[in-house]
């Protein structure tokens, strides 16, 4: 696979100093969890943050879990207990969906947090570009377009640009609440305009 060379992307973006030094925060993947290096911290989310398939689906993750992931990534990277560690988001190599989505969470976090463009984000990955599984459908059937990384990042930063998603203000225990299918599996794509929910049935289970 992938795995005889390791290469780490670094995370940084010229437009945000969120950082008090530069050279701290990593993605990288490969099939087996990095070893030998001095200074660094590796967390791993394959199996935290998890994507609920309902046929040949497997991503991207949903916003709450973009907000839980870039709410404590922010908290860790400033902890002073890890002031002299570099940051290290380890994802396996041996899944694309594992590998796409948590390549998503990162970039999601450059964008919502370190303020990076879409492109800005996206443009980090690219030693594993070709390696990224296009996202598509809920279907059973074949998908007949594509839907990138890229796209998602670019729907992430136009959302936040129009406040539809603020980190600040974002009740993820209501998304959380309303999403599960017993209580209408339903979400904002506009708030306050446009709801998205699961399609009625003519008989409710007892």
């Amino acid at each position: 696979m992938f795995a005889k060379k390791l290469i780490s992307v670094n995370i940084k973006c010229l437009t945000h100093n969120f950082f008090d030094f530069v050279d701290k925060l990593f993605w990288i993947s490969d099939s087996k969890p990095p070893q030998n290096y001095k200074n660094a911290f590796f967390f791993n989310i394959d199996n935290d943050l998890t994507y609920f398939a309902f046929n040949k689906d497997f991503g991207p993750l949903n916003i709450a879990m973009v907000h839980r992931y870039s709410r404590e990534l922010a908290r860790l990277l400033k902890d002073k207990n890890y002031a002299d560690n570099r940051v290290f988001h380890y994802c396996t190599s041996d899944k694309e969906d594992k590998m796409v989505n948590g390549a998503f969470l990162m970039g999601a976090f450059m964008v919502a947090v370190l303020k990076c463009t879409a492109e800005q984000a996206y443009s980090a990955f690219k030693p594993y570009h070709k390696l990224f599984k296009h996202y598509r459908d809920a279907s059973k059937g074949d998908c007949l377009y594509k839907c990138t990384l890229l796209q998602c990042l670019q729907g992430l930063e136009f959302g936040l640009k129009q406040k539809w998603y603020e980190m600040r203000s974002f009740n993820v225990k209501e998304y959380e609440h309303y999403e599960r299918v017993e209580n209408g599996d339903l979400n904002w794509i506009i708030p306050g305009k446009f709801m998205a929910f699961m399609g009625p049935i003519e008989k409710r289970d007892a």
